[in-house]
């Protein structure tokens, strides 16, 4: 008998009853230089069960001492994350990418754009239905772009912020994205600084 490797190859179900909303309802941002990665196959610790099903857990990530968990207010209507495919001489990569829109062009918002346009980010994001990723890494973080625009006559006065890289992997999975789920009980973290979009 011959053994016909695609016949073991799990189907593509469509979830059954359940509700899909679009948008992301929750934002956290790392400067990317503030956070490491451990690579199970590098660098083995007890119980460590690797990155099962593209999941990382707080046993993955080591945030450097006094490292910032920036708190991003967004509105999940405006606020969306989208990952392409493509290729080049190199092979294939991933394009991921999350837009939001922050209401009115305000002095706040544009100091902080460009004190911060130059930082490097790793980006933990929920989105409606549930789910969290983890969305750029240590090693290929997300670049900031932003523009603003006062609309005109039936437009919207706003500044749109985008972050987006190419990685070689797709977002990461995470269990979840509040400090419980992203730090180490072990390590020494500072989660005092912070500033938000309102």
């Amino acid at each position: 008998m011959i053994n016909d490797p695609l016949k073991s190859i799990p189907a593509v179900t469509v979830p059954e009853q359940e509700t899909n909303a679009a948008g992301i309802v929750r934002l956290r941002l790392v400067p990317a230089d503030q956070l490491r990665f451990i690579k199970p196959e590098r660098f083995p610790r007890p119980g460590h069960r690797g990155y099962p099903e593209f999941t990382l857990s707080e046993q993955h990530l080591l945030f450097a001492d006094g490292a910032s968990l920036v708190d991003v207010d967004v509105m999940p209507d405006y606020a969306f994350f989208s990952e392409d495919t493509e290729t080049d001489a190199n092979g294939r990569y991933f394009r991921p990418t999350i837009q939001l829109t922050i209401p009115k062009i305000r002095p706040e918002t544009t100091i902080w754009l460009q004190r911060y346009e130059h930082v490097k980010w790793v980006a933990f994001l929920q989105d409606r239905n549930g789910f969290c990723r983890c969305v750029g890494t240590p090693d290929q973080p997300l670049i900031i772009g932003f523009g603003q625009a006062t609309g005109g006559k039936n437009g919207r006065n706003q500044t749109t912020l985008t972050f987006s890289t190419s990685v070689e992997q797709p977002a990461y999975y995470m269990l979840g994205i509040e400090d419980s789920y992203l730090i180490d009980s072990t390590a020494d973290f500072n989660s005092a600084f912070g500033f938000e979009f309102k």
